[in-house]
């Protein structure tokens, strides 16, 4: 196997969880577990009970109320819990109550939803889980600690263990045994907690509802950049260069119309005999002066 598939390796995934973010988000998720549950059994359990107890005298209708609004966002603070430090797909709380009018019908809404009983089953079963979850890192935290304190007693010879018959503490060749048996155990701790962490976030899905799936969408390619460098070689199709934008009307002329074609005037050859001329149309003879004018003309005679 080569260096460069190391990463892929069992080794390197082996010794690759102390750089994964999800690793430790999960074991603050682990360490949180207890506490939480605790305060939310006993919150809860003492609210039910007097509350339930005191219905008779009406007394306990707000306190119900008040119980019942509260482990609503405990269960949206673990919806986040559950979504951000173990990576689950959970949804955000419901609000089912906004969905109708009245104060009647919003309770209604509220305590006929699934997630309002789901939610209270979640946080109630957080005590067990969280007992779980405190037992596992307090057993790789105990173990990983004396696998290291293993050579600094057997150098220093200091007595771990002192009965009624005496004393013993490690010798050196075990004390150095300690210290690769304390990184191996660290790293493999560190796989249990994830390997418990993700039992969790399934529960936690189971209960609370997976997040709705968005469908996916063909991704568009980008549109070409004016000017940038195209790459000898492209991992996807290019897309299509977009079409020029359509060039603004120009005013057309009028058309013309055409011109006459001119008969070609070809020279005669030599020695051809030239078409004869039509004779200029004759000039038309005056008309004879008549005689009433020509005498008008003449002069009295004596």
């Amino acid at each position: 196997m080569g260096g460069a598939e190391v990463n892929d390796s069992m080794i390197g995934r082996f010794l690759g969880v102390v750089a994964r973010p999800l690793t430790w988000l999960n074991l603050l998720f682990q360490m949180l577990a207890f506490p939480l549950g605790l305060f939310y059994f006993i919150f809860l359990v003492t609210g039910l009970s007097v509350g339930l107890g005191l219905v008779i005298v009406w007394v306990g209708i707000p306190i119900l109320l008040v119980v019942a609004g509260a482990w609503w966002l405990f269960g949206a603070f673990e919806r986040a819990q559950a979504k951000y430090l173990l990576g689950a797909a959970a949804p955000p709380p419901p609000r089912a109550w906004e969905t109708v009018n009245g104060v009647w019908g919003k309770l209604k809404a509220h305590f006929g939803s699934d997630a309002t009983w789901k939610d209270l089953l979640y946080l109630l079963a957080k005590l067990p889980m969280g007992v779980a979850s405190f037992t596992l890192v307090m057993t790789v935290a105990g173990a990983v600690f004396w696998c290291f304190a293993l050579p600094v007693a057997a150098f220093w010879r200091i007595d771990i263990v002192t009965t009624s018959s005496g004393s013993w503490h490690p010798p050196l060749w075990l004390g150095l045994l300690g210290i690769p048996a304390g990184v191996l155990v660290f790293f493999a701790g560190l796989h249990l907690l994830n390997g418990w962490g993700w039992i969790c976030a399934r529960w936690a899905e189971l209960l609370f509802g997976a997040a709705p799936q968005a469908p996916a969408t063909a991704a568009l390619p980008p549109a070409p950049v004016p000017g940038a460098i195209t790459p000898l070689v492209s991992v996807s199709a290019p897309a299509p260069p977009a079409p020029p934008p359509p060039a603004p009307p120009q005013a057309l002329a009028p058309p013309q119309a055409p011109a006459a074609p001119q008969a070609a005037v070809l020279p005669a050859p030599p020695g051809a005999p030239t078409a004869p001329q039509s004779p200029a149309p004759a000039a038309a003879p005056e008309a004879p002066a008549t005689p009433d004018a020509a005498g008008s003309h003449q002069p009295e005679s004596n």
